[in-house]
């Protein structure tokens, strides 16, 4: 008798474990479209759950930030399943995403000043950069071809794109010089100006007609 009662007891509370399961409540996760993405990804989860997702959808050269409602996460990682978030369901629907962006590609700031100048293969304008103050201010310098065959012509166009960031406050002057054996030669002299926030502005004062 005693052992009938107390297998009544443990089944009655395995059903009231059952039931009480049962009443806590799911929410829903919007994926925004990007469920595929994400492998172990349910519609919706209970609240209080553990959530743990997959993404192993990864190129090269690229970063991704992943979001859970709209706040960015940092995830784990391992070589074999890619990225791993994980995160507790609360008590409301909510939104997991992720953003990719190449990291090859430069992505300018708006603390920089960058300037352009035309040339061309075969005779083109080459500028050097002189900058009076370089603890103020300093530059990178880069080219790109507006024609991806340009080594299969002649005289293939190119910009020229100089960048100047900014180390500290204060003002000091750059001067673009540019040589060419058959196209213009001048002197560009511009006015730098990098503020407390080391945003910087740079506003050509003259430009100097130079001989060849």
């Amino acid at each position: 008798m005693a052992r009938k009662m107390l297998s009544v007891m443990l089944l009655g509370g395995i059903i009231m474990s059952i039931l009480s399961g049962c009443g806590i409540a799911k929410y829903n996760v919007d994926y925004n479209g990007q469920k595929d993405s994400f492998k172990g990804a349910k519609d919706s989860y209970r609240a209080g759950a553990n959530v743990t997702l997959y993404f192993d959808l990864i190129a090269t050269d690229t970063d991704y930030k992943f979001y859970v409602d709209g706040e960015q996460i940092n995830p784990d990682y391992n070589e074999r399943k890619g990225y791993i978030i994980t995160f507790t369901m609360p008590e409301h629907d909510i939104t997991v995403n992720y953003s990719s962006s190449n990291s090859m590609i430069y992505q300018p700031s708006d603390k920089e000043a960058t300037i352009s100048f035309d040339s061309f293969d075969g005779g083109g304008p080459e500028y050097t950069v002189k900058i009076d103050d370089e603890s103020i201010v300093q530059y990178t310098q880069s080219s790109k071809y507006s024609n991806p065959n340009h080594t299969e012509m002649d005289g293939s166009g190119y910009t020229v794109n100089i960048i100047f960031v900014g180390i500290k406050p204060g003002k000091t002057t750059a001067t673009v010089e540019a040589r060419s054996p058959i196209a213009d030669n001048f002197d560009a002299i511009y006015d730098i100006t990098v503020d407390s926030d080391l945003k910087v502005t740079a506003t050509e004062r003259e430009r100097v007609e130079k001989e060849q």
